[in-house]
């Protein structure tokens, strides 16, 4: 399978940059279904507005200082370029952490207007958080955001430099698409609240763990690692040590 690259999208005179129309998508879509679940639960359409708008700026400033905090040492030394979010460089995992803290400050000042517990909202959004996951990453597929670390398998794309390598982006996109069809089945059968959330977590952070030994490693292109993973891997670790003692603490 060749390599493709499709920055951007021109229709005449209009650009339209790829990943960020996708990123853009997948908050509307999402947003569109959230409104759908709101409405079972009697929650205003405002406060899921609000809700959303908030987890959209917490999630962009969030993957960006989770980037920045990559490479500290550049950073400090340019830290006018902090600020360029246009130029690229975010992280998932900040992304999430991001969006998780400023939702649940969002949720804290207005905790009346949604009549149920944080971990019940979790468990409403994490189906649709997979599915936004899976559409922002088509935008990776798109233009290729991940190099991959070089395979002879027969689904291998081939790079610019010739070399067959793992299509991590394509890899990250199937996983959150089956990802959202398990958990949009599960959501029915899972009574106990928080427990559909929890496995949305679990499933995305073993799953990027393992997937992330596909990318490529090493070089200049690379994600910088330590003790041999990247930290996108180590925070998986985290969230997952974290789970484990929810989950210990629920079952009693």
């Amino acid at each position: 399978m060749l390599y493709f690259y499709y920055p951007q999208i021109q229709i005449g005179s209009f650009v339209i940059h790829t990943w960020g129309f996708f990123v853009a998508l997948a908050f509307l879509i999402c947003y569109w279904v959230a409104l759908r679940e709101a409405n079972k639960r009697n929650i205003k359409q405002e406060t899921i507005l609000w809700l959303v708008v908030s987890i959209f700026f917490g999630a962009i400033l969030g993957a960006r200082l989770g980037y920045v905090l990559q490479f500290p040492s550049y950073y400090f030394s340019n830290f006018s370029e902090i600020f360029e979010f246009t130029s690229g460089g975010l992280t998932f995992h900040g992304g999430l952490i991001g969006a998780l803290i400023v939702g649940w400050f969002y949720f804290k000042k207005q905790k009346k207007q949604f009549n149920l517990s944080f971990l019940q909202l979790g468990d409403m959004f994490a189906p649709i958080i997979a599915l936004g996951i899976f559409i922002g990453r088509i935008g990776c597929s798109l233009i290729n955001d991940h190099q991959g670390a070089i395979t002879n398998l027969p689904w291998a794309i081939i790079w610019p430099d010739g070399i067959l390598r793992h299509p991590v982006a394509e890899y990250l996109f199937l996983n959150a698409l089956i990802m959202f069809f398990v958990l949009l089945f599960l959501k029915g059968k899972i009574k106990k609240t928080g427990y559909l959330f929890i496995i949305f977590l679990t499933w995305y952070s073993i799953s990027r763990f393992l997937l992330d030994f596909t990318r490529v490693s090493g070089t200049c292109s690379a994600d910088p690692q330590y003790f041999g993973l990247f930290i996108s891997q180590w925070i998986s670790l985290l969230i997952l040590f974290g789970l484990g003692i929810l989950f210990i603490k629920k079952r009693h």
